[in-house]
């Protein structure tokens, strides 16, 4: 039997079905409290429990996932793959984006970088990034695994670097650029930091490509198009039909 990708689950998902389990708790009290049958409470509980858990859970994950595919396929699109494109996935989490562009390209390669660390941030930084950084599962280690199961380490490779230092890469050594719901998460004060990097090391006519919010917690979309047009790029933010407060941001390099 092939082994089980995992690309991560939200957070807030998870803490909203945690909250229904209380109610799930509750009913079955008041169901004890009362003159009911016991073969029809058991049967209340069971039912209950069942749609808790294939509704709550399982369904979910299948139409989230659904949702990410269908983000991944416009962000490929967008992208008009050649085939030999040399792709950087920064904050990379478990690889979903990573490995769905190596699947796409023949004899280029994909690099995903990322690193969670906040053990030297104070209590209020740790919260602040801990609630936008919102999945669970969406490690490097997970990204490493699931390129083994997807059989294409050849093509794809996760590294750990922190991405508010220099990029190990030299000067427009990349063909496209990806990125999903990280760069929001970064620090106000280093995001230029972060921009430079990406302009750096992006190949003129270069295209970056990132799945973001339009505002959420200090960061607004506006940021990253006001930066990358003072610096020549061609921008173009597409609407998400499903999702309003979300876009995909498409820039190139003139």
């Amino acid at each position: 039997m092939k082994k089980q990708t995992n690309y991560g689950f939200p957070l807030f998902s998870l803490l909203i079905r945690i909250l229904f389990a209380p109610l799930i708790i509750i009913l079955i009290i008041m169901l004890i409290e009362t003159n009911i049958s016991l073969y029809i409470i058991a049967s209340i509980i069971v039912l209950s429990i069942t749609i808790y858990v294939y509704f709550g859970i399982i369904s979910f994950k299948k139409r989230f996932l659904s949702y990410r595919k269908q983000i991944l396929r416009k962000m490929i699109k967008l992208a008009d793959l050649k085939g030999n494109e040399t792709i950087l996935d920064i904050g990379t989490g478990a690889g979903f984006l990573a490995i769905g562009f190596a699947k796409s390209i023949k004899d280029g390669k994909v690099y995903g970088l990322d690193r969670y660390a906040l053990k030297h941030d104070d209590l209020k930084t740790r919260l602040h990034s801990f609630i936008k950084i919102n999945f669970i599962g969406n490690t490097l280690s997970n990204a490493k695994r699931n390129v083994k199961i997807e059989n294409l380490e050849k093509k794809c490779e996760f590294i750990s670097a922190d991405l508010l230092k220099p990029l190990n890469f030299s000067d427009e050594y990349f063909d496209i650029i990806l990125s999903s719901q990280m760069l929001y998460c970064l620090p106000s004060e280093k995001r230029l930091t972060v921009y430079h990097e990406i302009n750096r090391v992006l190949k003129k006519h270069g295209k970056i490509i990132f799945f973001e919010s339009k505002a959420f917690m200090g960061w607004d979309i506006k940021e990253l198009k006001n930066h990358f047009e003072k610096r020549g790029y061609q921008i173009n933010i597409i609407k998400d039909e499903e999702y309003k407060s979300r876009c995909i941001f498409l820039g190139q390099k003139l």
